[in-house]
């Protein structure tokens, strides 16, 4: 680069060079897959760059606190308001940590509207750091549709949110709507990795090599970023591969991408499942990401249905003939041909139970079924279908495993082991006990009977019975996390 050159870099979206070594409040926590979008203003009196004014800045006095800030109303989940008011923010978000996106259907639906329902604010939050944990619970586990609604309400130009908001762009193909809101956004003060990714997005391929070369002669960007950008930046660039990060982010994600070495999205985490389901993505991609998504109820099942019907299958072997399969069945009942229903269905139930799909096969096909105009197996396996899509089903029937129908029974009699649960509805801390009860339950779907029997006992405690059943007919019929 040349130095006269370097004059340039400081008009860059304004922002002052010291502002870019650190992260900004709110954005430092979170998963460590978020890039490093935002950065705070250094500590100490402010000084000018120039003699400019700064830009004017108008916040309503009605702006909403986030942590408040919902899509729902509580009640309509049969969720208090309070649910949350008397437990510790930190405490609560450790638990969402903890518990990643939920194994079972019903807990995934219970979870979600918990977060995204608007309550009373948690203790020692500070307004911004539990809808955080929020948003990034939800974009943990793929909710990408919920998280951005949420964002969306809460306000993008507060740098917490944007950090996140920026990613989900990023992974969901949005670059350039990203990259336009952040320079539009005065509260917005972008890393130096983000400018230039951004400046070359927009075609200032000239100002992004002066930015890099500023970046590197101020020591804001580790040596192993400079490589990443500079590669990015040099389309002509020779030499071997460059290592992957040992921790990607989105805006890793795309730089790989954009410079010919794409990052294995599969073995990333379920986030990154987005960027695959975008249209120019090859086909055996993009259905491996949807059927992650929807498993993990990041996705509606539908949008899997829609993945699965684009083209027909050219091979044989997984995930080929579950997708054959889908198809099939689909064209079945959709011709109301009973006789290949009853061929198509035991095989594609089987299929999917294996890819723990069964639930979102349930909600695919469950009304369009008919036990009684089906014979054999395929009669008891449409019952079973049309079971798990209740959304109110009585208490499932015996398994002929003693010990399995034993903890479901003791569950949803209420019949606890322990008193966790009791103990934290007690103190009116619901949304800490639903909590709990998720987690128990995800160990119940992977055959822990002392954390089935609980975790059901706490949702029946909660008023839950609904969620309980669901979620007891889901282990009870599938015989393991749907």
């Amino acid at each position: 680069m040349r130095s006269s050159a370097l004059l340039i870099a400081v008009a860059l979206w304004t922002a002052p060079a010291g502002a870019q070594t650190s992260p900004a409040p709110g954005a430092a926590s979170g998963p460590g897959w978020l890039s490093r979008t935002v950065a705070q203003p250094p500590a100490g009196p402010p000084v000018a760059d120039d003699a400019r004014p700064e830009p004017i800045v108008v916040e309503s006095l009605d702006r909403p606190v986030p942590d408040t800030v919902g899509l729902a109303d509580p009640a309509a989940a049969g969720l208090p308001g309070a649910m949350w008011s008397a437990s510790e923010a930190q405490t609560l978000a450790r638990q969402l940590s903890a518990i990643g996106a939920p194994r079972l259907q019903p807990t995934q639906e219970l979870w979600q509207a918990m977060l995204v329902a608007t309550a009373d604010a948690p203790q020692g939050s500070g307004g911004e750091s539990f809808f955080l944990a929020r948003i990034d619970a939800l974009m943990g586990a793929g909710a990408f549709d919920p998280a951005r609604r949420l964002m969306e309400r809460a306000g993008y130009d507060r740098p917490g949110i944007f950090r996140r908001w920026f990613d989900l762009a990023l992974l969901t193909g949005q670059e350039e709507a990203a990259c336009a809101r952040m320079r539009a956004a005065p509260r917005i003060t972008p890393t130096y990795p983000a400018r230039i990714f951004c400046l070359a997005r927009s075609g200032d391929w000239p100002a992004a090599a002066v930015t890099l070369e500023t970046a590197r002669a101020l020591a804001v960007v580790t040596p192993a970023e400079t490589d990443r950008l500079a590669r990015f930046l040099d389309a002509y660039a020779e030499g071997v591969a460059l290592p992957p990060p040992d921790r990607p982010t989105p805006l890793d994600y795309m730089l790989y991408e954009a410079m010919g070495e794409p990052l294995r999205s599969a073995a990333l985490p379920l986030p990154f499942a987005h960027a695959d389901l975008r249209h120019h993505i090859g086909w055996k991609a993009r259905i491996g990401a949807a059927e992650r998504l929807a498993r993990a109820g990041g996705i509606d099942p539908d949008r899997l249905w829609e993945v699965y019907g684009e083209h027909d299958p050219a091979a044989s072997g997984q995930p080929w003939d579950r997708v054959a399969g889908a198809q099939a069945l689909s064209r079945a009942i959709a011709a109301g041909d009973t006789d290949a229903i009853a061929d198509r269905l035991p095989p594609v139930w089987a299929d999917m139970r294996a890819a723990g799909l069964a639930s979102v096969l349930a909600r695919n096909v469950a009304p369009d079924l008919d036990p009684a105009a089906l014979d054999g197996p395929a009669a008891d396996i449409a019952r079973r279908i049309r079971r798990l899509a209740e959304r109110d089903p009585p208490r499932p029937d015996p398994t002929g495993d003693a010990g399995l129908d034993a903890a479901i029974a003791a569950g949803l009699d209420g019949q606890a082991a322990t008193g966790r649960g009791a103990e934290l509805l007690a103190d009116g801390r619901t949304g800490e006990a639903l909590l709990f009860a998720i987690e128990l339950l995800d160990l119940g779907a992977q055959g822990n009977l002392d954390a089935l029997r609980d975790g059901l006992a706490t949702l029946v405690a909660a008023g839950q019975d609904g969620v309980a059943r669901r979620a007891a007919t889901a282990i009870a019929l599938t015989g393991k996390a749907p």
